[in-house]
């Protein structure tokens, strides 16, 4: 267990820990207003990976995130209104309830919990652009450098 966790109240706790969750969420929903089974399969794992993956001094935080994190992920997303802005709107307020919790903690894991967060929302944001560039666009392509190769593309026929 983490000394910062610890310390806190049982509501700046259940805040800190959902946190992950609310993230990977608002990260999934970016670019096109949905969580795809690959952004929720790849939130899970990424949850599970930063239990040794984060800074040492991170990692106590992630363990205890691991075994709630797909709980809390279901609870946000069955919490989510139906339209793209009213989404975005709410799982902002919710990540702002960070915001009251932050201070209560050392300033510099604070500092570095806020910078781990950023990088674990980059990372699910890319992870349905990364599923698209090596599954779906090679597809298209093949296809698209067959036809553009095609000797008589062009040819009025005969």
């Amino acid at each position: 267990m983490s000394a910062e966790i610890d310390k806190l109240s049982p509501e700046d706790r259940e805040i800190l820990l959902r946190t992950p969750a609310i993230v990977a969420i608002l990260a999934a929903i970016s670019d096109d207003g949905e969580v795809s089974k690959h952004e929720k399969t790849e939130s899970i794992k990424l949850a599970h990976f930063r239990t040794y993956t984060a800074e040492p001094m991170l990692q106590n935080f992630y363990k205890e995130v691991d075994p709630v994190f797909e709980q809390h992920f279901e609870e946000e997303m069955s919490q989510l209104p139906a339209e793209w802005k009213d989404k975005e709107e709410h799982l902002q307020a919710k990540i702002e309830q960070l915001n009251q919790v932050l201070p209560k903690m050392n300033d510099v894991y604070a500092m570095r919990l806020v910078e781990s967060l950023k990088s674990f929302a980059r990372h699910i944001f890319k992870s349905n652009s990364n599923f698209l560039n090596y599954f779906v666009l090679p597809v298209f392509m093949n296809k698209v450098e067959k036809e553009s190769f095609n000797m008589h593309l062009g040819e009025e026929e005969e």
